[in-house]
């Protein structure tokens, strides 16, 4: 007869030191694996392990729960037991009963009685780290496809887990996030020098409308080194998005917020990364009175992203044309490009070569006032362009499918939504949790 392992749970007492409750959880066989398969515990077998393990350790902590009531806290009468009552808690991995005791009055006229459950002890039956985990997989999948990977970690179907209550833990978590992002705040880091703000608009399809307009920010501070070189790659941006059509007024108060958690001090020289002049000037206009300068500069990236549309399906000639009035522009010469665009678009006879470069025409023209010298902003160490980052800003929409046509959102769920996702693009979404959880349950 070969050995075995015993997974014991043994309750000690502390006063007595001794043990004053022993069980077996689990036997397993000892024997050599037949294969990998065999090697610990499989992924299901871990699941039932731990189930195992949690309801020897609830049913001690159940014992503990509210007062032992000897008086009834309505009339002051005596109190007595009254049986015991079930309450469901959700844990990360499994679900449970609590047996939970009663009492009740002894007084006829008085009628109190107890009925707890984890809801009246904690203002929800689920663990935070469950809730965690749905706004996690809410945030960055469609709710199906949540509850499916969920599923899967689970190795079994829970009603916890459905679809519908990963939407609901979402955006309850989410609104709340909301509201904390909303909040007045005062200056979190030390004041930065230099404060860089990137400006995005993007789209969704919603419910009772072609489409809404979502706002996207994303803020970084920028410290020199003892060597008075500056180093980009190293920083730690705070991502806002706004879906809330409200003229900008939420966008602005997260914008503020972000840069006051980013170091906005009136010492602070402000530079404005926008892609279009048409909604983010008057947005970084607000901050003109907390900073010692407020520069704005339509993004490099957008720029040249203009101009390489304009370029499609010209001939190599042409393209070379195109190519020199880009040049100008870098060099700070609009006056110059424009005019080579507008000479460019007398020569086209092709309707789609005429639109494509007419509305490159028409996005210098609209964005002139902040094209600047954008090789003496390089050569000075002045940010001008997201490159990379202003990609990445695009993923807080796409990469949950926000952008897909067949997916209609309602406003205020898609921006509670699109919080956690900034959250997490930020870095913050662990640091934030407790507070959020409090923030839920009270």
């Amino acid at each position: 007869m070969g050995d075995e392992i015993r997974i014991v749970f043994e309750k000690f007492s502390n006063a007595s030191q001794t043990v004053v409750k022993r069980d077996t959880v689990k036997i397993y066989d000892l024997k050599k694996p037949a294969s990998i398969l065999d090697l610990g515990l499989r992924h299901q077998e871990q699941i039932a392990l731990l189930t195992k393990i949690q309801n020897a350790l609830l049913a001690e902590q159940a014992a503990l729960f509210g007062p032992k009531l000897t008086l009834c806290p309505k009339c002051g009468q005596k109190a007595s037991k009254n049986g015991f009552m079930q309450s469901i808690f959700h844990a990360v991995f499994s679900d449970h009963k609590l047996r939970l005791q009663k009492h009740r009055c002894t007084n006829p006229d008085c009628g109190w009685q107890s009925t707890p459950t984890t809801l009246t002890e904690f203002g929800t039956d689920t663990h935070p780290d469950l809730a965690k985990l749905q706004c996690e997989q809410g945030a960055s999948n469609s709710y199906r496809v949540a509850q499916a990977n969920l599923e899967k970690l689970n190795c079994q179907r829970r009603s916890v887990n459905n679809h519908v209550q990963i939407r609901t833990t979402t955006n309850r978590i989410g609104e709340c996030l909301a509201a904390q992002n909303g909040e007045s705040t005062t200056l979190v880091s030390p004041p930065a020098p230099r404060l860089v703000i990137h400006l995005e608009r993007g789209f969704i399809p919603v419910q009772n409308q072609d489409q809404a307009e979502v706002l996207l920010g994303m803020i970084y501070r920028l410290d020199p080194q003892p060597d008075g070189a500056t180093v980009t790659h190293e920083i730690t941006p705070t991502y806002i998005v706004s879906a809330i059509a409200d003229d900008q007024k939420t966008f602005e108060t997260y914008l503020f917020n972000a840069c006051l958690q980013q170091g906005l001090a009136p010492t602070t020289h402000v530079y404005g990364l926008v892609d279009h002049a048409s909604y983010s000037g008057t947005l970084l206009v607000m901050l003109q009175p907390y900073c010692q300068t407020l520069e704005q500069v339509l993004d490099w990236f957008h720029v040249a992203k203009q101009f390489d549309l304009a370029q499609q399906g010209l001939s190599a000639l042409l393209t070379k044309f195109i190519e020199r009035a880009m040049l100008d522009v870098w060099h700070g010469q609009a006056d110059e490009a424009l005019a080579k665009i507008e000479f460019l678009q007398a020569k086209l006879s092709n309707p789609a070569q005429q639109l494509r470069v007419g509305a490159l025409q028409v996005y210098l023209q609209i964005n002139y006032d902040y094209l600047v010298h954008y090789s003496q902003w390089e050569k000075n160490n002045k940010p001008f362009t997201s490159e990379e980052l202003a990609t990445h800003i695009d993923t807080l929409i796409e990469a949950r499918d926000l952008s897909q046509r067949q997916v209609r959102w309602t406003q205020e769920g898609a921006h509670n939504l699109l919080q956690i996702r900034a959250a997490m693009a930020s870095d913050k979404w662990n640091e934030q949790w407790p507070r959020l959880m409090m923030r839920n349950n009270s």
